[in-house]
């Protein structure tokens, strides 16, 4: 007779998040004896929960917010883990990120950027929202600083789609600048970053952006690409299947939820810069970000801002510590860099792509600005 635990996993895997989740309970199951694992998106459909009280196994770990699938899953007896924590009182043992931890990774960030205007940006108001807002304005308000924050009503509906970022692109336009906004997840990040778009409000010379799960997909599809806090969703799955594992041996349940750490913030473009008050340096970067790839130089900034390359570089050295031309191969580096993570492309098509005339040049600007070669970073990447 086979001795393997049932669990069932109601997961949502659609995002990035899940998956990794998933990824830490698969860890454990595989390390800590023998585990049947069944992955159920049927499960998570609320007119469908008959199903799930007629399953027979041994343990569920779920996500979930809702009363009737904490009902369904009450009533089937065996032992379960929550890993939303986003209902109260449900009765569950759970295990969920600290949301004071997330906050302080973000404020810290900021902090290092020198920002002093700061605003929290979301595009649902569920509880985990509430508890992550407050976490940010109680940090910002013990360093005696103030914070704007907008929840907008979730799209779903191509009307409200637009009058989202509409209302989005609004709030953009009329905070303090430079600003630096904590997106309750990476999703209201990008939507935000659209916004901005739209409302001609540069990222991150005039409103930084900084997302919250770390979703690879989400994260990189985004112009400028954004920078996210890495939940460690998978330690959370990995804590989660091992309460359960001792639930299942029959331990009673822990006081309150078990807390998993996040990784901290994942730096892209979004959030890649100083807090800047100076105009001529913000519509420079912007220049550059939007042209570096087109093997510009000095002197194109000169002539866009129509002042001397003497004042230019004064004042992106007071600003930024280095020069333009560091700032220039700076972003086209960076971009290299996405590329070679990201795509099989040849060398000598990278570095048409980020600016550089030929391979051969991209080959020593990149070592020079990396200690590696471009074929060394693809490998140590993948």
């Amino acid at each position: 007779m086979s001795n393997s635990k049932q669990v069932l996993l109601m997961i949502e895997t659609s995002r990035g998040w899940g998956r990794d989740l998933l990824e830490g309970v698969g860890r454990y199951a595989m390390a800590h004896g023998s585990w049947s694992l069944c992955v159920s998106d049927y499960a998570l459909d609320a007119s469908r929960h008959h199903w799930l009280a007629e399953w027979r196994g041994d343990g569920i770990i779920f996500w979930s917010g809702t009363t009737a699938t904490s009902d369904a899953i009450r009533a089937g007896g065996v032992p379960a883990v929550d890993t939303s924590y986003s209902m109260v009182a449900h009765g569950f043992p759970a295990v969920c990120v600290d949301e004071r931890e997330i906050a302080q990774a973000a404020v810290e960030h900021f902090f290092e950027r020198q920002y002093t205007n700061f605003a929290f940006c979301a595009i649902t108001n569920a509880r985990w929202v509430q508890w992550r807002r407050e976490a940010f304005v109680a940090l910002l308000k013990e360093a005696g600083l103030g914070c704007r924050t907008i929840s907008t009503a979730a799209a779903t509906h191509p009307s409200d789609w637009l009058r989202q970022t509409q209302q989005l692109a609004h709030w953009a336009q009329e905070l303090p600048k430079p600003a630096a906004v904590f997106a309750a997840n990476d999703m209201a990040g990008m939507r935000l970053l659209e916004a901005c778009h739209a409302a001609d409000v540069a990222v991150p010379e005039q409103v930084a952006v900084l997302g919250v799960d770390t979703d690879t997909v989400l994260t990189t599809l985004t112009s400028p690409p954004m920078s996210s806090i890495d939940l460690n969703a998978e330690g959370l799955g990995y804590e989660a299947a091992a309460l359960l594992d001792r639930l299942m041996a029959g331990e009673p349940p822990p006081e309150g939820p078990v807390l998993a750490h996040p990784r901290g913030v994942i730096v892209r473009q979004s959030t890649d810069t100083l807090a800047i008050d100076d105009p001529d340096v913000v519509e420079s970067l912007r220049f550059i970000r939007q042209h570096a790839h087109e093997g510009i130089a000095v002197a194109d900034l000169v002539r866009n801002l129509n002042i001397s390359r003497a004042t230019l570089e004064r004042r992106f050295s007071d600003k930024l510590g280095r020069t333009p031309k560091e700032e220039i191969v700076r972003v086209c580096i960076e971009k290299a860099k996405r590329l070679l993570k990201l795509t099989d492309y040849t060398l000598q098509r990278i570095a048409a792509l980020s600016g550089f005339k030929t391979a051969s040049h991209f080959g020593v600007v990149f070592k020079r600005a990396t200690g590696m070669s471009p074929k060394a970073f693809r490998e140590e990447a993948s």
